[in-house]
């Protein structure tokens, strides 16, 4: 089969799941650019890293954001990135414009050495949330990831696993209660075009649960594809 024809069988694929979940709950989209500012010398770890999300339920887009990180990957194992994200998001009955935000953010990324094939990885991320008509608050993020550093085919397909706890310092909000969002994804890594290098794709299925004060834990099935390109 040549790379054409496996481009379409992927892309094929995609366009069906794509379709099933818009009879479900929503659709996430990203593109993500990543890239070294300087090739070389004591500033070559400075890296820039640029994402757009759009987000989808069975009738429109939900929510929409661009963020731009710049950080420093010290070693294999420790890199901190500082970035703004520009958000515009749809209120939560679904009715009105989209809803300015304003989110300074902070990452600090730890990676484990690899271990029988298994690569681990942990991101903290420190949000300041400034939403259009609301009062500001800070939020904390963690995700532990495991990846496989195993990949079959020429696509280099490999499975992973993530989860995401959230925690929100909502005005008025109880220390019980900050614990607000978690989300759990498993998918697959894999190169659509094995002779560009650089050029890869993530399919993903996740459950992310919202803490609603009247009405508990509520969730959304998401079904999501991610095009990322690293010079």
């Amino acid at each position: 089969m040549n790379t054409v024809k496996r481009y379409g069988v992927v892309l094929g694929g995609v366009l069906a799941m794509a379709g099933a979940a818009m009879a479900g709950n929503q659709v996430w989209l990203k593109q993500t650019v990543e890239g070294s500012l300087v090739k070389e010398g004591a500033w070559a770890p400075l890296r820039i890293k640029v994402e757009q999300e759009e987000k989808y339920d069975e009738r429109r887009i939900v929510d929409s954001e661009t963020l731009l990180l710049i950080g420093w990957k010290m070693n294999p194992y420790l890199s901190a990135f500082v970035g703004d994200r520009w958000v515009y998001e749809r209120a939560s009955d679904g009715k009105g414009k989209m809803r300015a935000e304003q989110r300074p953010t902070f990452d600090l990324c730890l990676a484990a050495p690899e271990f029988w094939a298994l690569k681990f990885d942990f991101r903290s991320r420190f949000e300041y949330r400034d939403k259009h008509g609301s009062s500001a608050y800070m939020r904390y993020r963690e995700r532990l990831r495991l990846r496989t550093g195993w990949s079959v085919t020429d696509f280099k397909i490999s499975p992973y696993a993530s989860e995401e706890l959230f925690f929100s310092d909502k005005p008025d909000t109880k220390k019980s209660d900050l614990y607000d969002r978690n989300r759990a994804q498993i998918g697959l890594s894999f190169k659509p075009v094995p002779s560009v290098s650089g050029l890869s794709m993530n399919l993903y299925y996740m459950t992310q649960h919202d803490w609603k004060k009247d009405h508990g834990w509520k969730p959304t099935n998401v079904f999501g594809l991610e095009v990322g390109y690293k010079f």
